[in-house]
């Protein structure tokens, strides 16, 4: 079979892993690959020029990494079946945005998805048929460089990094996060990263909780840029579960910074309570702060969640994701 592979454009440093790794993987199983990046533009501008260049045409399947409208539709113009992988849950979409998206993934022919959460969502779009699980792969363990772990735990303060866009899907569980960590008598400290229309709710919430000096509200960064947060954090915590995939979180334990999050959406699936990461239920600051408090004084539970999350990185392999995307690829094609 030849498989066309569309990169999706916001991969981290600009390099889409998941069609790297079809493409190095798919011809043990006798396929052929191309990589065609979609260019950026207004879509029937690009939808003319995609078929004027023949776009799909010397294919039997088209690949599609995240919702690219122009690439998707390209497709199916040409005449070709056309698959397309989902990790964003869209929570923080318009209604009207959401409609459109909804629309758009219903006219592939299969969607692939990293959690039962996000097929889910996806099934209650009206795409029951075409929905197959794909594990979320993520090769970069940096957290068996043991000096990280050392020089952060040698740190007085609890560093403790969050991440999200700053919108009205997420502010409730970011205010829950301030509210627990405003309880603390610890010395703790926040970087909240993100930007959105709750920023003023938001920086106006930790002046009333009087902490303000502990808490740095950060833009949006560059994907190693981040890492290097998590490298120096005692703790990444997501206070809302609400992406389709919780990649952050894998990316935290992939550097050695335990995870805490709200016992909600996907996260229930990569994190088990006490094993690799504490949970705690959604909106509870209480208990929020509780797994605070027992992550930063219960002696060997910061380096025990740290070695569980190596393993659970490690379970997340090219190996396995190449192949489910392949074999639903394949199932379709003999069924079609």
């Amino acid at each position: 079979m030849r498989l066309l592979l569309i990169p999706d454009p916001t991969s981290p440093n600009g390099e889409d892993a998941f069609c790297r790794e079809i493409a190095r993987r798919a011809p043990q199983r006798g396929h052929e690959t191309t990589v065609q990046a979609i260019p950026n533009g207004p879509l029937a501008a690009t939808l003319d020029q995609l078929s004027a260049t023949g776009f799909a045409l010397a294919c039997d399947f088209v690949v599609i990494n995240s919702l690219q409208p122009a690439a998707l539709l390209a497709a199916k113009a040409a005449g070709k079946k056309a698959a397309v992988r989902l990790v964003d849950s869209y929570a923080n979409a318009s209604p009207t945005a959401l409609e459109e998206v909804k629309l758009l993934a219903l006219k592939a022919d299969l969607v692939l998805v990293p959690s039962r959460h996000l097929g889910d969502i996806v099934k209650a779009w009206g795409a029951n048929g075409q929905v197959r699980h794909v594990p979320y792969a993520y090769d970069l363990v940096m957290a068996q460089q043991i000096a990280l772990v050392t020089v952060r735990a040698s740190r007085a303060s609890f560093h403790v990094v969050s991440c999200c866009p700053l919108d009205e899907s997420t502010r409730p569980g970011t205010e829950t996060l301030l509210a627990a960590l405003a309880r603390l008598r610890l010395d703790w400290h926040l970087s909240l990263i993100g930007e959105g229309p709750a920023l003023g709710a938001l920086q106006q919430r930790v002046a009333q909780l009087l902490c303000a000096d502990r808490v740095s509200f950060l833009p949006p960064m560059p994907h190693h840029k981040l890492m290097e947060f998590f490298r120096a954090a005692k703790a990444y915590v997501d206070p809302c579960g609400v992406d389709g995939f919780p990649s952050l979180a894998l990316y935290a334990l992939s550097e050695g910074c335990p995870v805490i999050g709200a016992r909600h959406g996907a996260l229930r699936e990569l994190i088990r309570d006490g094993e690799n990461g504490l949970l705690f239920n959604l909106g509870d600051a209480r208990a929020l702060s509780e797994a605070v408090v027992t992550l930063s004084s219960v002696r060997g539970m910061s380096l025990n969640l740290i070695a569980e999350g190596i393993k659970t990185v490690g379970s997340h392999s090219w190996d396995n994701t190449v192949d489910a995307t392949l074999t639903a690829i394949e199932g379709l094609m003999r069924t079609s």
